[in-house]
Formats: structure tokens, sequence, C-alpha cells
């Protein structure tokens, strides 16, 4: 990824231009030329510049047609957060690719002073759309429904749920910053706990996965909604880290229950590659009741 040396050669205009297609994608598919000269606050003349400028750098879709209009794509959208992370004084640059989901780009990145930290780039709908807005419960119908919005409105569930959990001292993410769609983390040095043929001590991790299911359940009321052996990082410590928190529930959602048990038997099931019997139901009884 080597947005880190465009933004050095960026233009503060560059920024206000996309800023103002940012603005306005809030309420348009395709945002009218007048739309960019408003939020942009520039002459007509110096908006055209402007926008062939990002347009050349591949940061907006232009179209064409009886009336120009215009969106951010997703390179044009990284900028903006980056340049705003970096502002902040929060990263310096990015390095390699930690791999890719079906929801998120994770990339490595250092801080001015030096640490490495994870970036985690929402991506939501990139393989569906539909099956995004079906399934998660905070998209309820009152925008348009823009990729960017969406990717925004999922990073900021995520950024908050994982605030909510770091005090708990359990097995989650810590949160450094986050901005639009791109979550700054510490870094883990881990592997998704299905990428391990064997497991030194697997009762041992599997009770340490109810534990976290359980004291997040309780003081922060809330629900996973994903877990599985996906979304469970295993080290060479043997500690584990419970990643990926944007479609968390609160307990006190109509579908709880059958959430957690979905959760819950999800687990049960891949431990049980590993000897171990569990029955789910009887867990997610435990929980709810305070029994396990």
């Amino acid at each position: 990824m080597d947005h880190f040396s465009m933004l050095k050669d960026m233009d503060k205009n560059e920024m206000r231009i996309l800023t103002a297609i940012e603005v306005s994608m809030r309420k348009f598919e395709w945002v009218p030329f007048n739309n960019v000269v408003f939020h942009a606050r520039m002459e007509p003349k110096m908006v055209l510049y402007w926008l062939d400028k990002v347009h050349k750098r591949d940061l907006i879709i232009r179209q064409s047609g009886k009336v120009e209009a215009y969106v951010l794509n997703s390179k044009g959208y990284d900028l903006l957060a980056l340049h705003t992370l970096a502002e902040r004084g929060v990263i310096a640059s990015i390095g390699n690719s930690m791999g890719v989901g079906k929801e998120s780009d994770i990339y490595q990145a250092l801080t001015p002073a030096g640490d490495r930290v994870a970036l985690k780039f929402h991506r939501i709908g990139r393989t569906s759309f539909r099956n995004v807005r079906r399934t998660r419960d905070y998209l309820d119908g009152s925008h348009h429904g823009s990729w960017l919005y969406t990717c925004r409105l999922s990073a900021t569930r995520e950024a908050e749920n994982l605030a909510l959990l770091m005090p708990l001292g359990v097995d989650t993410p810590e949160l450094i910053d986050h901005n639009r769609h791109v979550i700054v983390m510490k870094l883990y040095e881990g592997q998704e706990i299905q990428e391990f043929a064997e497991l030194a001590n697997p009762k041992q991790i599997f009770e340490c996965v109810l534990w976290n299911v359980r004291r997040i359940y309780h003081e922060a009321h809330l629900i996973h909604g994903d877990l599985g052996e996906y979304n469970i990082l295993y080290m060479d410590s043997g500690d584990i880290v419970i990643i990926d928190w944007p479609q968390a529930i609160a307990t006190s959602h109509p579908n709880a229950k059958e959430i957690l048990t979905r959760d819950i038997g999800n687990v049960c099931t891949f431990f049980r590659r590993y000897g171990i019997e569990s029955d789910a139901d009887a867990i997610v009884s435990g929980i709810i009741e305070k029994k396990y």
C-alpha cells in the first residue's frame, strides 16, 4: 500500500475536494458538480482543476453524461482516513498486508515512535452488499446505503465495542484510535486458531474462550454474533484474542439467545476435533443463568 507516499505529494486543495465529495455522498449516490463546489468553498474553475488532479491519481470515479457527477473510490476514502490519523500523530507509515477477509483488509503500520500497530480497513459489502443490509441491524434504512457510509458505520460500531470491552480485562483487541472506516489496534503476533494442526492445551483454550464469552455477556452486555475459529487468534504464548466485533449485539436483543447459541455451537463444534465433548445448549443456559 503506497498511500503514504502519495499523501506526502498531495496538495491541501486535493484533500478539500475529496472531503467535499465525501460529505455530499451522505445524500447523493453520485455527487453533482455544484455540491462539490459548495462544500469545497472554491471557485468552479478551481474545483474543475483539482477534480482533474484527484481523478488522475485514481482517487475518484467520474460519471460522464448530461451532468458530470463524482464519488470517492476506496483508495480516495483510504487516503482521507490515513491523512487524519497521520495528522493526529497516530501513524507514520504503512507496511505489509497481514490479511484480506470478506469484510476487511489488515495492514501493519508504524507509529511516529516506531511502534508496530495493526490497521483494519472495513470493506463491508465487498462480496454482497444486499446480504450485509439484511444481517446488520445498524443499517436501518434511513440512509441511501452507500458503501462509504456502511464501512464507516461498521468501523465506528467495532471501535465503540472495543472501547467498551478494554476496561474489562478480557481477551479482545486493544483499541488505539479510529477514523472513518479504519481502526488502529495493537498488533498481535498470532494466527487464526483454525490454522493450527495441533494445540498444546485445547481444553484450557476452550475454557478460556467460554470465560471471555461469559464475562463479556454479563459485564459488557454484548454477544459477539459471529464467533468461531476464524475470529480467535492463537499465539505462541498460549494466549488468545477474540477479534472482529462490528456485528456484536446487545444481550437485550430479541434474538440474543439464538445468536449466543450459534456462537457457542460454533466453538463447541471446532473443539470437538480435539476430543472435547460439550453440550452447547447447557453452556448457553449456564451463561445466561450465571451458572457457568
